[in-house]
C-alpha cells in the first residue's frame, strides 16, 4: 500500500515537472519572436537604405570656451594707465604738492582715442600716460578732458601725435561697444579686465552678478588695486560696467559703475571739465501713517521733508519744509524715500535715482502740503551747491591767504575729513543744514609768529571777525585785514573747535610787530608774500619798520619781540 502511493507521488510530480519545463521554453521562444520583429529587415537594394538619425549629444561649454573669442577681440581696447600725482595740502596750501605715482586701467570707447577710467585714478594727476599690448613699453600720452568724481569717472583722450602712432600700428583705434547695465540680472556671467596690482600684462577674471548695492553692482569677481577703471563685459562683449572698488575683509566681491551711469553723463562730461551730482538741497525724514493722516495727505503717504536748504534746485522749485514728496518723474515714492524702477529688482533711494539724472535735465515732482496736491518742475544745474562742499584741486580754484602768522581758507569738506578727529567741533558742518553759509578756516599756524605766541586760537578755529568786522569769506577777511584797530591793533574774534570753550575767543596782535615779521615768516617756510599782505607792506611801511629789524630771515628760531 505505502509502496503504491509513494510510486503514484513521484509520478505527479515528474508529472508537474515536465510541464513547468514546457512552459519556460515556450515563454523564450515567444520572447525571442518579439525581438526578432522590433530589430529592422536589412534593405534588400540601395535605394531602400535610409540615412541615419544621430542622437543629440549634449556637450558643456566650459567659461573658458564661452570668453575666449571675447578676449581674443578686446586685446588692445583695454590700456594700463599711469598716473604722476600732485596731492594739494589742504592744511599748508603754500607748500609743494606731495608727489607719487599711481596705476589703473581704461578702455577705448571711440575710434578717436577717448578712454573711460575712475577718477580716482588721475585724481590730482599732473600727468597721464597709457600703454596698450601692441606698443609695447611705448608711452602714449593722454590728457583728462573731464571727471564725475562723485560717480568716479573720468574722460581721457590720447594726444594727436600720440594718436598717429597708435594708428600706424593698428590702423584704426580699436573700442568696445556698449551695452545695456540696466538689463542684467542676478547669476548673469560676466568678464573683468584689467591690470591688477601694477602688472603690466592683460588680466581677466569672471564671475557672476550678485545683485545691486546703492548706486553700484555687485559682482563675485574680486578688484584688485590696478583693476579700477578697466572694462566689465557681457557674454555679447559689450561693457556693461566700469571696475571701480573691492571690500578688503571680502572674498569674491566688487564693485562696479552701471554703465549707464556713464551714458547719462558722458555728453556732459565732453563739454565740462568738472561733472558734479545733482544736488537736491533738501532732508527727508520716514513717514508714518500717523503722521500722514495728522497732515491730511493721501495714504500710504510720502517721504517727509524735514529742512530745505536755501537756493537749491528743489528750493526753487518750491518745495517746502513739512512737505511730503509722492512722485519724481511719475515714480511713485514711499515713506522712506524709496522707489521702484525699471533697472533694477529692488528698491532704490531717491538719492541714487537724482544720481542718475544730468545737468539741465527736467524733473516733475507731486508734493502733498497739509492735504493739497502741488506739482511742481525742477531743473537741476551745476551752479546749485553749498557753499560749504567738497573740493576738487586742479578743477576748480581752491583759494587761501597766509597772512597775520596763520593761513586761512574757506571751509570745506575736505579740511572737515582731515581735522574731524582731532577738532571734534568741526562735526557739525557736516550736516547740510549748516553748510550754507561761508566760513572761514584756521588751517595752519605759524611756530614763533604773535598769533602763535599768543596761545589763544588754535588751527581749527573758525573766524567771526577780524578788527571789528564780520568775516565770511577770504574778500571780507582780505579787507579786514588792512583797518587796523587804533592803527596799531589785530583783533581776531574766533569760534574754537577743538576744546569747544568758547565761540567768542579774542586775540589783540601788536600791528606793526605782526607786519614786521611777514617777510621772515615767508623766508623761513617759503611761502611768496601774497598781494594783501605785500599792499599792507606798501601802505604800513612806517608800521613795520618800527619793530626791531630781523638779522637771521631764515631762522627757525627766530622771533620779533
Amino acid at each position: 500500500m505505502k509502496k503504491n502511493i509513494l510510486l503514484a507521488l513521484v509520478s505527479a510530480f515528474t508529472v508537474l515537472a515536465c510541464v513547468g519545463l514546457a512552459f519556460i521554453l515556450i515563454r523564450q521562444e515567444r520572447k525571442l519572436d518579439e525581438l526578432t520583429h522590433r530589430l529592422p529587415t536589412t534593405p534588400t537594394t540601395s535605394d531602400q537604405q535610409q540615412p541615419a538619425i544621430p542622437e543629440p549629444v549634449e556637450r558643456v561649454v566650459t567659461k573658458s570656451e564661452l570668453w575666449r573669442p571675447i578676449q581674443e577681440r578686446v586685446k588692445d581696447t583695454v590700456a594700463q594707465v599711469f598716473s604722476q600725482i600732485l596731492e594739494f595740502n589742504f592744511l599748508e596750501p603754500y607748500k609743494t604738492p606731495n608727489q607719487y605715482s599711481a596705476t589703473g586701467t581704461a578702455f577705448f570707447i571711440s575710434d578717436e582715442g577717448d578712454l573711460i577710467t575712475n577718477a580716482h585714478v588721475v585724481n590730482q594727476a599732473s600727468t597721464v600716460w597709457i600703454q596698450i599690448p601692441s606698443l609695447g613699453k611705448q608711452i602714449i600720452d593722454v590728457d583728462v578732458l573731464s571727471v564725475s568724481p562723485e560717480r568716479d569717472l573720468a574722460l581721457l583722450r590720447v594726444k594727436p601725435e600720440c594718436l598717429k602712432t597708435i594708428r600706424a600700428v593698428l590702423g584704426t583705434i580699436p573700442y568696445l561697444p556698449f551695452g545695456d547695465s540696466d538689463a542684467i540680472k542676478r547669476s548673469e556671467e560676466v568678464l573683468a579686465l584689467g591690470y591688477p596690482l601694477g602688472q603690466q600684462s592683460l588680466k581677466s577674471t569672471s564671475g557672476v552678478i550678485s545683485g545691486r548695492e546703492g548706486q553700484l553692482i555687485q559682482m563675485s569677481a574680486p578688484i584688485n588695486p590696478g583693476n579700477s577703471g578697466g572694462p566689465l563685459l557681457n557674454a555679447s562683449g559689450q561693457v556693461i560696467g566700469i571696475n571701480t572698488a573691492n571690500v578688503p575683509d571680502a572674498q569674491n566681491v566688487g564693485y562696479i559703475i552701471p554703465i549707464n551711469d556713464l551714458k547719462n553723463v558722458l555728453s556732459d562730461m565732453r563739454t565740462m571739465k568738472l561733472v558734479r551730482k545733482p544736488f537736491l538741497g533738501v532732508l527727508f525724514n520716514n513717514a508714518t501713517e500717523s503722521l500722514t493722516e495728522l497732515l491730511g495727505n493721501p495714504e500710504p503717504g510720502g517721504c517727509y521733508v524735514v529742512e530745505v536748504v536755501d537756493k537749491s534746485t528743489l528750493s526753487m522749485a518750491g518745495v517746502k519744509r513739512g512737505d511730503m514728496l509722492y512722485e519724481i518723474n511719475h515714480l511713485p515714492i514711499d515713506r522712506y524715500g524709496e522707489m521702484q524702477v525699471p533697472w533694477t529688482e529692488d528698491k532704490i533711494s531717491i538719492v541714487d535715482y537724482v544720481a542718475r539724472l544730468s545737468v539741465g535735465e527736467q524733473v516733475h515732482l507731486v508734493v502733498y502740503r497739509n492735504g493739497e496736491r502741488k506739482e511742481l518742475a525742477a531743473q537741476f544745474n551745476q551752479a546749485e551747491l553749498p557753499a560749504i562742499r567738497k573740493f576738487y584741486p586742479g578743477y576748480e580754484e581752491i583759494d587761501f591767504e597766509v597772512a597775520a602768522g596763520m593761513v586761512v581758507m574757506p571751509l570745506t569738506l575736505n579740511h572737515i575729513a582731515g581735522l574731524s578727529k582731532s577738532v571734534s567741533g568741526l562735526a557739525k558742518f557736516a550736516e547740510l543744514k549748516h553748510q550754507t553759509e561761508p566760513t572761514l578756516i584756521v588751517t595752519h599756524i605759524f611756530p614763533n609768529s604773535q598769533l602763535y605766541r599768543s596761545r589763544s586760537i588754535a588751527i581749527g578755529s573758525t573766524l567771526n571777525e577780524i578788527n571789528g568786522r564780520p568775516v565770511h569769506t577770504l574778500q571780507e577777511f582780505r579787507a579786514a585785514l588792512q583797518k587796523p584797530i587804533a592803527g596799531k591793533f589785530l583783533t581776531i574774534r574766533a569760534t574754537d573747535n577743538v576744546a569747544r570753550a568758547s565761540d567768542n575767543v579774542f586775540v589783540a596782535l601788536p600791528y606793526p610787530k605782526v607786519l614786521a615779521e611777514e617777510t621772515v615768516l615767508a623766508s623761513t617756510y617759503h611761502y611768496h608774500l601774497s598781494p594783501t599782505m605785500q599792499a599792507m607792506l606798501d601802505t604800513h611801511k612806517s608800521l613795520s619798520e618800527i619793530a626791531p629789524a630781523v638779522t637771521k630771515p631764515g631762522a627757525l628760531n627766530t622771533v620779533v619781540t
